[in-house]
C-alpha cells in the first residue's frame, strides 16, 4: 500500500473514531436526527404555504386522490377506504352548505370513537368551517360553556349522548344553536327523530352529492388561522394526524380494553400504537396474555409513561423502541425522547448540547414554591435552573418569528397569564408551560409536576379554579381549596378539596355529589375531601396549596383534627388508615 493511501485510511479511521467518540460524549447523533426531522417538517410546511395548501384537509385529500382504495381506517373488523370516508364526508359537507354554514363558521361536534367522527371532522373542514371538538364527558353548565365560547352555528352529536345534550337543549334555543343528531346509529337505518334535535338519517343525506366540494373553501389559509377548537384531550393531532401524514392505516378502538388489547394488536398486525401513562399501567396490571409478545409492534409513542414502569413495560411486552414526548395543545414547542435502552429511560424529551446551542428557546427557570411565581435576581431577571434542578419550562416566543403563541380562543385574560415578559432581557416574552421539569447534564428532560392551578387525572386536565368555584357557592361551604394529590399506584393526580364549613353547617354528601355531577365533568369531581378549621393564605393572599399537596392523602401526615372523606359511588365516606393501606398496596383502583 502506498503511504498516501495509508495516510488517507488513517485519517478516515481517525475521523470515524472521533465522530464515534463525539457522539458518545455529547449524543450528537440524537441531536442531528431531531434537527433533520424538524428541518423536513419546516420545508414541507413552506411548500404547502407556497402552494396555498396549508389547510389540514389537504393532508387527507392528497392521500385519498393518490390511493383511493387504500385502507384509511380499521374499526371492529371492518375496513374503510380513503374513498369511502371521502364520499361520506362529501354528502355531509353539502348538507352543511345547505344549512348556510360558511367558511370560518364554528361547528361543534361530540362524537365517540367511530368512523363517523372522521366523517364529521372532514365534512366540516372541507367547506372551510372550523370543527370544535367537545369532550364527551361534559353535560350541563360545562357543556354549555363550550358551546357559548365557541359561538357555534350548529352542534352535531352522536345520539348516544342524547341525555347529556338534553341538559342544555333549552339553553341552546336561546343561543340560536341548532342541535343535529348524527353518529353511529344514524348510519344504519332511519331512526325515529330525537325530541331535541333533527336526526340526519340516511334518507336525508342521500339527497346530497358524493362529488368533491370546491377547493375554494380551503384557499387563503394562514398559519395562525384556527384549524380546530379543542375542548378535550384529543388524539387527533398526536395519533390520527401523524398516521395520516405518514401514510399509515388507523386502527380505531371504541374504547380501551386491557384484556382485549393484545388480541387487537395481533389481529390487525399493528406496527405502532400510541399511549397515555394510565394505559401502560393498566396493561402491566393484567395477567399474562398469550399475545403480549406475539405481535408486530416495533414502536410505542405517547406521553405520561412514568419512569417506574418504563423498563418493565418494554421488557414484558417486547417493545424495542419507546418514543415519549412532551407537549400541550396550545404550547409553541415540544420535546421528544426516542429511547431504545436504559440511557434516557423515563425522560420526556432530549436536547443535547449541540441542539441547545442552535435552539435555545426552551429554558427551565426557578419558581417560588409558595407564590408559584418565577424567582428573579437583583437585576430583575429570571434565574435559570442548574442541571438536575427542577424548574418551570418556558418557551421564548416572537410574534413575527417561527415560534409564536396564538393564545386561547376569545380569552385574552387566560392568554395573558401564560406569557411571561422581561425574562432574561428587557422586552423578551416567554410562554409559561405550568409544568415543572428538570434537565440532566446529558440533555434529557424529566417531568416533575404541574404548577398549582392545573392537574391531570384520568387523562384529562382539571382546572382547580373551576372546581373551587363550583364548591365555593355550594350551601354550607365557606371556602374551598382544590389541588391534585398523588395516589399510590395511580398515574396523574386525583382531585382533592380542603373545605372550610360555614359555622353551624353540615353537608349531605349525596346531595353534594349530585350537585357536583351537574356542575363538573366526572373526572373533575374531587375524589377526596379534607375538612379544615381555617384556610391558610400566602403573603400575596393566595390560598396555600403546597402543604396540602405535600401531605396528600397520607393520613400519617394530616392532623387528626382534619377528617378526610373519599368518593364511594354517589357519596363520600370516611377515609381511614385501613383504606389508605389498601390504596398503598394497589388493592384499590380509583
Amino acid at each position: 500500500m502506498s503511504p498516501d493511501f495509508l495516510s488517507v485510511f488513517a485519517a478516515g479511521i481517525g475521523g470515524l473514531l472521533g465522530s464515534m467518540y463525539l457522539d458518545a460524549k455529547v449524543l450528537l447523533g440524537k441531536d442531528l436526527h431531531q434537527l433533520r426531522s424538524g428541518a423536513a417538517a419546516t420545508i414541507a410546511h413552506r411548500i404547502w404555504a407556497f402552494q396555498d395548501k396549508l389547510h389540514f384537509y389537504y393532508r387527507f385529500k392528497e392521500k385519498a386522490k393518490a390511493n383511493p382504495h387504500k385502507i384509511f381506517l380499521l374499526f371492529e373488523g371492518r375496513e374503510y377506504t380513503f374513498r369511502q370516508i371521502e364520499k361520506a364526508s362529501n354528502r355531509l359537507a353539502y348538507w352543511l352548505l345547505a344549512q348556510n354554514i360558511k367558511k370560518n363558521d364554528i361547528v361543534c361536534m361530540m362524537h365517540q370513537n367511530h368512523p363517523t367522527f372522521f366523517i364529521t371532522l372532514f365534512a366540516i373542514s372541507k367547506i372551510g368551517a372550523v370543527p370544535s371538538l367537545i369532550n364527551t364527558n361534559l353535560a350541563d353548565d360545562s357543556l354549555l360553556h363550550c358551546i357559548k365560547i365557541a359561538n357555534a352555528k350548529l352542534f352535531l352529536f352522536d345520539p348516544i349522548y342524547e341525555s347529556q345534550v338534553n341538559t342544555i337543549a333549552e339553553a341552546t334555543k336561546e343561543l340560536n344553536v341548532r342541535l343535529i343528531a348524527y353518529g353511529e346509529s344514524t348510519q344504519k337505518a332511519d331512526l325515529a327523530p330525537l325530541a331535541i334535535a333533527l336526526t340526519l338519517n340516511p334518507s336525508i343525506l342521500a339527497r346530497f352529492s358524493e362529488k368533491d366540494t370546491s377547493e375554494e373553501y380551503l384557499k387563503g389559509v394562514q398559519p395562525n388561522d384556527p384549524a380546530y377548537l379543542i375542548y378535550t384531550s384529543s388524539g387527533l393531532i398526536v395519533a390520527s394526524s401523524v398516521c395520516l401524514y405518514a401514510g399509515g392505516t388507523i386502527v380505531l378502538g371504541r374504547k380501551f380494553s386491557a384484556s382485549r388489547f393484545w388480541n387487537d394488536c395481533a389481529d390487525y398486525k399493528v406496527d405502532v400504537f400510541t399511549y397515555i401513562g394510565e394505559f401502560c399501567r393498566y396493561l402491566l396490571s393484567q395477567p399474562y396474555h398469550s399475545q403480549e409478545r406475539n405481535h408486530n409492534v416495533k414502536l410505542v409513542y405517547g406521553n405520561g409513561m412514568r419512569p417506574d414502569i418504563w423498563e418493565r413495560f418494554r421488557d414484558r411486552f417486547n417493545i424495542p423502541k419507546i418514543c415519549e414526548f412532551y407537549a400541550a395543545t396550545e404550547a409553541p414547542t415540544s420535546l421528544f425522547n426516542v429511547n431504545t435502552g436504559e440511557m434516557g429511560a423515563g425522560a420526556v424529551g432530549f436536547r443535547g448540547k449541540f441542539f441547545r446551542l442552535l435552539r435555545s428557546e426552551v429554558q427551565l427557570i426557578k419558581i417560588d414554591p409558595i407564590t408559584e411565581q418565577p424567582l428573579r435576581d437583583r437585576n430583575g431577571n429570571c434565574i435559570k435552573c442548574e442541571f438536575g434542578e427542577q424548574g418551570e419550562l418556558i418557551v421564548r416566543i416572537d410574534a413575527d418569528g417561527p415560534i409564536s403563541f396564538d393564545g386561547y380562543y376569545k380569552n385574552a385574560g387566560a392568554t395573558k397569564k401564560k406569557i411571561l415578559s422581561d425574562v432574561f432581557v428587557k422586552g423578551d416574552n416567554y410562554f409559561r408551560s405550568g409544568d415543572l421539569l428538570k434537565l440532566s447534564s446529558e440533555g434529557y428532560f424529566y417531568f416533575g409536576d404541574r404548577v398549582g392551578d392545573t392537574f391531570r387525572w384520568k387523562s384529562e386536565n382539571v382546572a382547580t379554579t373551576e372546581v373551587a368555584q363550583a364548591l365555593g357557592v355550594y350551601p354550607g361551604i365557606g371556602e374551598a381549596n382544590v389541588y391534585g394529590t398523588q395516589v399510590p399506584n395511580h398515574d396523574g393526580r386525583a382531585g382533592m378539596a380542603a373545605i372550610v364549613l360555614k359555622e353551624g353547617s353540615t353537608l349531605d354528601f349525596k346531595e353534594l355529589y349530585q350537585y357536583l355531577r351537574k356542575k363538573l365533568p366526572k373526572y373533575a369531581i374531587p375524589v377526596f375531601i379534607r375538612f379544615v378549621p381555617a384556610m391558610e393564605i400566602t403573603g400575596t393572599f393566595k390560598q396555600q396549596k403546597v402543604v396540602f399537596r405535600n401531605q396528600g392523602i397520607d393520613l400519617s401526615k394530616i392532623p387528626e383534627t382534619d377528617p378526610v372523606y373519599w368518593l364511594n359511588g354517589d357519596t363520600y365516606v370516611p377515609f381511614t388508615l385501613e383504606d389508605y393501606a389498601r390504596v398503598d398496596v394497589g388493592k384499590v383502583k380509583l
